[in-house]
């Protein structure tokens, strides 16, 4: 994801599209000093700590490269 696509909203909260056209554009605001809450674009929204949405991005990661690497299933 580009940073062009990551902005600062006027109220703080932080907007990240993960395309071109602007669909697809969660927002992410402070709760309080430990929390964050995520809202997507269907008003449906968690709230983490800001530990666990740091953690995200390594989360993708190893998603990404789960799923683009079969396992391989071992039998006795």
């Amino acid at each position: 994801m580009n940073q062009e696509f990551i902005r600062r909203n006027p109220n703080g909260s932080v907007t990240l599209c993960g395309r071109a056209d602007g669909k697809c554009c969660p927002t992410m605001q402070v709760i309080d000093e430990h929390r964050v809450k995520i809202t997507d674009d269907y008003g449906n929204s968690i709230i983490v700590t800001k530990e666990e949405a740091a953690l995200m991005s390594s989360g993708m990661t190893m998603l990404d490269e789960s799923t683009a690497k079969p396992k391989q299933l071992l039998f006795d």
